[in-house]
């Protein structure tokens, strides 16, 4: 919901000015769109707001112009009035502020929007207000309250084209935040500065008792390219207004579970079968999506990528694929896991190395990695790895058991040897709300296990200089080489 709302933020308030005729003619000369903005974000006790936006556009001069015309332009007719045309414009507006805050995430009731200046001609000013339901998020991780705002309006996290946008933006943003009552302040954005060529991108804030007000400047250059966005917003990362109060809130997240099976089986001549078996199992909603995806665009279609890009992936790794198969279940059951279970024949899969096979796996099953701000979701994921060796095959390596827990998320690592066979079963359960530091610290030490096995010496046998290309990591794909199955 985070990034979405914020490029909301920044699009649909300035959509309505915005030519649809952006052709670059031979005299094109770029406009910049000037725009005050105003949120304010009264929160009550049980986290829920009161907010209004408050919107003015300020130029271009002949955009407003435009707009307003066409707004008033059935009145030319006779059969409207300017307060009719008006009223008109609002229903619009409103429909549209409440379908996209609403198709961000967020709960909405008791929506109104009014527009000024229209018949003045100066500028237009939308007002939308509505209550928000849990705006402010409750983390009983800490025992602490958020809001967030985005003082970058959604330009961090918007796609832009190489060529940048054929147009400049201008705007001052303020965002005015009335903290709960007997709630203490704990947190609040800092000043910010970034300039790229003539672009601006300022933060300042200040507390003023029970509220917290926030102001953003930004100009953004026409044509300013993908670079300029990352050099002023890149690296900002202050979106958060924390406090803490003597109530407790209710938390509302959903729990991300995650089924992965790995089975090796080891031939005597090296090579591997590697069945892999995935189980999506929540949040709900997004394994429903996900399936929803998979039928529109075809489940050949869909198998046949999954297969390509796995295969792919081993290639990469050095394994040299034998062939391979993959099925796609429970896209037509009711609240069923969406598995997608694969299986292949690879040789130099494992490194050869000093006289033994070396495999090697992330327990973490990459949650370590690429992780900011605080986890939406409860985690629980669990990796379920069997190796099974041929006849005089001989583990001389194995993974430490290992149980290590930090503020309530866990890392569990259970290893069971039985003769030619090893089962090892990775856990790791991460509590709604913890912070990305937390969750580093508990797994950054534990990304990478290894294993050590022999089998018997058979003629044709890859030699140790071919083995040793192949993948020092194997199984890569459990940490997200195909990246459209392992949203978290």
């Amino acid at each position: 919901m985070k990034r979405v709302l914020a490029t909301i933020l920044a699009v649909i308030i300035m959509a309505p000015l915005i030519a649809s005729n952006l052709g670059l003619a031979e005299d094109f000369q770029p406009k910049i769109y000037r725009q005050a903005f105003v949120f304010t974000i009264e929160v009550m006790p049980n986290g829920n707001a009161n907010i209004t936006l408050k919107t003015t556009w300020l130029g271009p001069r002949d955009e407003i112009q435009k707009q307003i015309e066409k707004i008033l332009n059935e009145t030319h007719s006779g059969n409207v009035t300017v307060e009719e045309a008006i009223a008109k414009f609002e229903e619009e507006q409103l429909r549209g502020y409440v379908q996209s805050l609403t198709q961000s995430g967020m709960s909405l009731t008791n929506e109104s929007l009014k527009s000024y200046g229209i018949a003045g001609g100066d500028n237009i000013t939308i007002v939308f207000n509505a209550i928000a339901l849990n705006f402010s998020r409750y983390y009983s991780y800490d025992d602490h309250w958020e809001v967030r705002i985005d003082p970058t309006r959604g330009y961090a996290s918007m796609n832009v084209p190489d060529t940048g946008l054929p147009f400049g933006v201008d705007i001052n943003s303020t965002f005015v935040v009335k903290l709960p009552e007997n709630a203490t302040l704990i947190g609040y954005p800092k000043p910010f500065a970034r300039q790229y060529n003539t672009s601006k991108f300022f933060v300042s804030s200040e507390v003023r008792g029970d509220t917290v007000v926030v102001n953003s400047y930004i100009y953004l250059e026409p044509f300013l390219p993908p670079d300029g966005y990352k050099a002023l917003f890149g690296d900002y990362q202050d979106y958060y207004i924390l406090y803490r109060a003597p109530y407790k809130g209710q938390e509302h997240y959903q729990s991300s579970v995650m089924n992965e099976y790995v089975t090796l089986d080891v031939y005597t001549n090296g090579s591997v079968r590697l069945h892999m078996r995935d189980e999506y199992i929540g949040p709900k909603s997004e394994v429903e999506a996900r399936k929803q995806e998979i039928l529109a665009y075809g489940v050949e279609n869909a198998t046949e990528y999954i297969l390509r890009t796995y295969s792919i992936a081993l290639g990469y790794r050095g394994a040299l694929v034998d062939g391979g198969k993959v099925k796609i279940l429970g896209l037509n059951e009711t609240d069923a896991p969406l598995v997608v279970d694969a299986e292949y024949m690879l040789r130099n899969f494992t490194t050869f190395e000093n006289g033994s096979y070396v495999y090697q796996f992330d327990p973490t099953l990459g949650l370590a990695n690429g992780l900011s701000g605080r986890l939406e979701y409860e985690v629980n994921h669990t990796l379920y790895l069997t190796i099974n060796l041929p006849d005089g095959g001989k583990f001389l390596e194995v993974p430490d058991k290992l149980s290590e827990e930090l503020n309530g998320n866990r890392l569990t690592v259970t290893v069971v040897e039985e003769g030619r066979s090893l089962r090892i079963t990775s856990n790791v359960f991460i509590r709604y709300g913890a912070p990305a530091e937390d969750v580093t610290k508990l797994l950054s030490n534990h990304t990478t296990a290894t294993i050590r096995y022999t089998i018997p010496e058979e003629k044709g046998r890859p030699s140790e200089t071919m083995q040793a290309i192949a993948v020092a990591v194997a199984l890569v794909l459990l940490v997200g080489a195909v990246v459209l199955w392992k949203r978290r």
